[in-house]
C-alpha cells in the first residue's frame, strides 16, 4: 500500500490567493494629505506702551423669560451665569493687555462699564460693569482700582458682569471700553 495524499492543482491553490489580493486591492484607498493654517502669535512690548492681547468676551448664551447675568472673573478667567442667562458651550474670556514702563510707579484707570449694542441694530443695548486686575512680573494677580503698581512688566486683565434682560433678541453684541495706564 502506498501513501495517499491530496493532490492539488497549482491553479486551484493560486486562485484563492489571487482572489484575496484582488479583494484587498479593491479596498485600498490612495493616501491623501490635508493642510490647515495655524496661527502663531507674539507680543512685543516697548517701554511705556500698552497692547491688547485678548478681547473681553462674555461668550455665547441664551436669554430666558427672566433676566440674568454672566460674569467673567478677571483673576481666574472663570465664567458664571445667574438667572435667565444660560451659557452655551465653554467660551468666554477676560480681556488681557501687556504693558511695561514707568520709572517708579504705574497708575491704572479707565472705563467702569461698557455698553454692548447688537450688530445691525434692532435690539436694546446691554450693559456690563467692568473689573480690573493686574499681575506684575514678580507676583500673582490682584484686583485694581486706580492703583499704584511698581514699574516693570505688567499684565492687565478686565472682566465684569453683563446684565442680560429677559427675552433679549438673538444676535452678536459688541462695545468698546478704555484702559488707561500712566507711567510715572
Amino acid at each position: 500500500m502506498g501513501i495517499r495524499g491530496t493532490r492539488h492543482h497549482r491553479t486551484a491553490t493560486c486562485l484563492p490567493i489571487i482572489a484575496a489580493a484582488a479583494a484587498a486591492g479593491g479596498l485600498c484607498v490612495p493616501a491623501q494629505a490635508a493642510d490647515t493654517n495655524v496661527t502663531a502669535n507674539a507680543a512685543i512690548v516697548r517701554p511705556n506702551t500698552l497692547i491688547k492681547t485678548d478681547d473681553l468676551d462674555f461668550g455665547t448664551l441664551t436669554s430666558g423669560t427672566t433676566g440674568g447675568t454672566v460674569t467673567i472673573n478677571p483673576i481666574t478667567n472663570a465664567r458664571t451665569t445667574s438667572g435667565g442667562a444660560t451659557p452655551v458651550g465653554n467660551d468666554g474670556q477676560r480681556a488681557a493687555f501687556q504693558g511695561t514702563g514707568g520709572i517708579f510707579l504705574i497708575t491704572v484707570s479707565g472705563s467702569s462699564s461698557v455698553t454692548l449694542t447688537r450688530v445691525g441694530g434692532g435690539a436694546p443695548p446691554l450693559t456690563a460693569t467692568l473689573v480690573r486686575a493686574a499681575s506684575t512680573s514678580g507676583g500673582g494677580i490682584a484686583l485694581l482700582g486706580t492703583t499704584l503698581l511698581p514699574s516693570g512688566v505688567q499684565t492687565y486683565y478686565i472682566g465684569g458682569t453683563l446684565t442680560v434682560p429677559a427675552n433679549q433678541p438673538a444676535g452678536d453684541y459688541s462695545g468698546t471700553f478704555t484702559l488707561t495706564v500712566n507711567y510715572l
